[in-house]
Order: C-alpha cells, then structure tokens, then sequence
C-alpha cells in the first residue's frame, strides 16, 4: 500500500472539474472555493470533498438529553471507537424512543447491522448479526438481547487496527471515491458492472471499488441488482468470503439494505485481492458480561453527549474526525499510527492526519 501523503503548508489548493470542463480551486487552509456556490453561501459540495464542512449549517447543541440523531450518531460513534460504555449508554438512550418516535427501533438496529460492516471486517460477526437482525425488531425483544450485539461487534478489533487489513481497504475506498470526483460522466447500470468485472480480474482495487460505488449512484435500487451480480462473481471465481457477504447477509436483507454500499464494498475488496486475518474472528457474548454492562450504565450520572459523537453531516454538531466518509476514517488510521492507540481526547493534527492521494494539489 502507498505511504499517505501529508499535506505540506503551501500545497493547500486542490483542483476539482466543473461541469463544462474547468477547474474549481479549492483552498483547504483558508476553507474556500471558487465556485458560484460557496461565494453566495460560504459552503459547497467541492470543500466536502476535500473533508472540510460547514461548521454553521448544523450547529452543536449538545445537552444530556439529545435528539434521537444525535443519539443514534452517539451509538455509531461509539462503535466505531470502540468505547463500549458510551455505545451502551446511547443505545439504551435511543432505545426510549421506540415509542415516542415512529421507526426508531427499525433505525437502531439497522445500524447494528451496518456497524457490523461499516466497523469491522469479521464475517461471522456480520453473519451472527444477520441472523438476529429480524428477532431484534420484535417489539418483546429483550433488551439485554440488543446489546448483546453491540457487545459482539466491539469484541473484535475495528479497521483502525492495522492487524485487521482495514488500512487498506479505507485507504483503496478513499481512492476510489475521489476518483468519482474527476469522471463526471454517468454510466449504464451494465456499463458499470462490465467494468467492475474487469477491474477484479485485473486485482486493481482502486477501480474495483470505484465502479462498485459508480454502480450504487446508477439508481436507488441498483443495490439487489449489484448483489447478485457479486454473488454470481464470487460463485465463479469461488470467492467464499465475498459468497457469505452477499448470500448470508446483503441478499437476505436486501430490502433494509437497499442504500447502503458497506457489505457490497467488502465484498468487491475482498474479489479485488483485500486479504482481512480477522474474517472469522468471532468472541462469546455472555449473559452476565452483558447484564453487568447495563448495570454498570445504567447506574452511572448521565452526561452531556460527547461533541466527537457529533458529526454536523449525520446530525447536529460540530466534530468532523469520526464520520463515516472514507477520506475521514483513513484520517483515523493515521490517527492511529500516530499515537499507536485511539481516543478521541488526543489532539488531532488536520495537516498531518488528512491523506490527499488521489487528488490533483495545484503547484505553489
């Protein structure tokens, strides 16, 4: 894998294309762009693409008693750290709102299932939740039975640690992303698939990922369509793990699943080389540690909501470092290896986290 690259004090201007062919500058140190857009209303799609957002558009009001998204963000943010206490103590903050609030328990234990992909590379995880996912909407569920799989996801190391393989697969997904930024031109659901294939066969990574992320965009239902095309990939190039992903989990939750890209990109690493020692690490739950767990966090004071939990993209808040975009979580990873440890307390260092590979930085 490339060494990142590290954004020095006088390369701070990037070149995104316009539609009609130019290039906008955007300029990552003093947070402006060129185009009609950012200049009429101080924000723009192009700064959010070089990881810098508005910091005005959703302001942080941060109390002991959030929104129910704010909440939500709080159990995903949580997860991915892997600060099991406070994923607990917003999941059974999120949790009261099941009656107050139509589909939230839909919504939480979505993101269960999700964060068992978004965070984290173990297949018998994903396939464990999978396979509680349905008896975790009954409205008699038990609660403890909830945060069991909370507890389970956590257990196993996040793509943060570089044992896990997860350097490379959100280092690749980034590149892939931004490659989506410089190829404006859409393409046939089909189109995108035959060259997903290509890209497989060619083991590149970058472009695997890429057309996976190229397909998805071709419309909001392209996801079964995907599915089944990965599924009929890994049949034919007997891909076992990426079989699982689509059979045991995409496909028997396809509906839930619909718009989200994570078990469909694992499954396109995993056919393009991705090499994960942690696909079927899986730790006991029991019944004690997870009664203990709630005891312990129900008994606690409650506390303001951290702002790192808080995102300002997928609720209210101001705190950019863990949201959920690739070019982001790779900032994690050298979060990671800068301190050799992860917590959101240590001072985050912008310039030197922030990787710009995969972008076209303008000459000083």
């Amino acid at each position: 894998m490339n060494s990142p690259s590290f954004l020095p004090p006088h390369s701070s201007i990037i070149r995104l294309p316009s539609e009609d062919g130019s290039f906008y500058l955007i300029d990552r140190k003093t947070k402006t762009c060129t185009c009609l857009l950012f200049r009429q209303t101080s924000a723009c799609k192009h700064l959010e693409a070089v990881g810098i957002y508005s910091r005005t558009k959703n302001p942080a009001k941060l109390s002991a008693k959030p929104n129910f998204y704010q909440a939500l963000s709080g159990l995903v943010k949580g997860i991915r750290l892997r600060d099991i206490d406070e994923a607990t103590h917003w999941l059974s903050y999120s949790w009261s709102f099941r009656e107050r609030l139509n589909g939230a328990q839909f919504r939480i234990v979505r993101r269960l299932l999700i964060g068992s992909a978004e965070d984290g590379h173990s297949l018998a995880v994903m396939e464990q939740v999978s396979d509680n996912f349905l008896p975790l909407l009954s409205k008699d569920i038990e609660f403890a039975r909830v945060v069991a799989e909370l507890v389970r996801i956590c257990k196993v190391p996040n793509w943060w640690m570089p044992d896990t393989g997860g350097h490379d697969y959100i280092y690749y997904g980034m590149l892939g992303s931004r490659k989506l930024l410089y190829d404006l031109s859409p393409f046939p659901l089909e189109t995108c698939l035959q060259n997903l294939e290509k890209a497989i066969l060619q083991q590149n990574m970058t472009d695997s990922l890429y057309w996976v992320t190229k397909a998805h965009a071709c419309t909001g239902k392209a996801g079964s369509v995907i599915a089944h095309t990965l599924l009929d990939f890994a049949l034919r190039y007997d891909n076992k793990p990426a079989l699982r992903l689509m059979q045991n989990i995409y496909l028997r939750h396809a509906k839930a699943l619909s718009n989200d890209t994570n078990f469909t990109s694992q499954a396109v690493w995993l056919l393009a080389g991705g090499e994960c020692p942690v696909l079927d690490q899986i730790e006991i739950v029991t019944k004690d540690e997870v009664n203990a767990l709630i005891e312990r966090v129900n008994s606690a004071a409650p506390h303001i909501i951290p702002g790192w939990c808080c995102d300002g993209v997928h609720c209210a808040g101001n705190d950019i470092r863990y949201a959920g975009m690739c070019d982001r979580m790779y900032a994690v990873c050298n979060q990671y290896n800068y301190y050799n440890r992860m917590s959101p307390d240590d001072p985050w260092l912008e310039d030197k986290f922030y990787c710009l590979d995969g972008l076209q930085v303008a000459n000083a």
